[in-house]
């Protein structure tokens, strides 16, 4: 469908008033419209079929979450188009559990041979306040004397008895000895039955201090449960715990 110049010229005079003038903007030049697309049966199916794909469409689909992020490289892994964009997948571990931390009083060198065991009886190795182990000996603390040696040479620096048979005496360590050695460590014997010592005096390795006390219900046993010594160092690790 076209239109010739003498129907547009006519067109455009009644427009302009009676059938008078010119056409306004100067000459006239045939207009021709865009073709009708044709009524090809190719395009026609393509067409049917994008209507038919795009009508089964429900409308609450999320357009970009859909299937196509599985084929995406910077997603999957896949080669990417660009450098250096593939992500590493990195296993982490799961979290090691805290290590149980050790007391304060637990903390200085190991000083392996310095000191010698300090009486005879049952090591339990049971680490307790203040660095301590105790050495035990049932009842026999009540009928003999059970002889208590000083670990390491050094100078008695304090000698503190108990006449009371309270169980808090001297803050539970009933009669005690401590002795300071040349290396800045220093170990107390408590629960003892009788002191040989007294505060000030040099005492070599091996020498004998006191006697094992600490049966209950006897003067300066402190408190304890049987007859044991307990033995205790401050500024090194305690060699006898097990």
């Amino acid at each position: 469908m076209t239109a010739n110049v003498t129907d547009f010229s006519r067109i455009l005079r009644n427009i302009n008033g009676f059938g008078g003038g010119t056409a306004i903007g100067g000459e006239i030049t045939e207009v021709v419209p865009a073709p009708e697309p044709e009524n090809s049966p190719l395009l026609a199916s393509a067409l049917a079929a994008t209507f038919i794909e795009s009508s089964t469409v429900s409308a609450d689909v999320d357009l970009e979450s859909g299937p196509f992020e599985d084929r995406d490289p910077l997603i999957t892994g896949q080669d990417s188009l660009l450098p250096n964009q593939n992500p590493i997948t990195v296993v982490t571990p799961p979290p090691k559990p805290a290590a149980p931390r050790a007391p304060a009083y637990t903390a200085g060198p190991y000083l392996d041979g310095y000191f010698i065991f300090p009486t005879s009886g049952y090591n339990r190795g049971y680490l307790h306040s203040y660095n301590a182990v105790d050495i035990s000996r049932g009842d026999d603390c009540l009928y003999e004397n059970i002889p208590v040696y000083v670990a390491a040479t050094g100078l008695v620096s304090y000698v503190q008895p108990a006449a009371s048979a309270s169980r808090w005496a001297n803050s539970g360590y009933g009669n005690n000895i401590g002795v300071l050695h040349p290396n800045g460590v220093s170990t107390r014997y408590a629960h003892l039955k009788t002191i040989l010592v007294v505060a000030g005096q040099y005492v070599e390795q091996g020498a004998l201090i006191a006697y094992m006390g600490g049966y209950p219900g006897q003067p300066g046993s402190g408190n304890s449960t049987g007859c044991h010594l307990h033995f205790e160092v401050r500024g090194a690790k305690n060699p006898f715990v097990r």
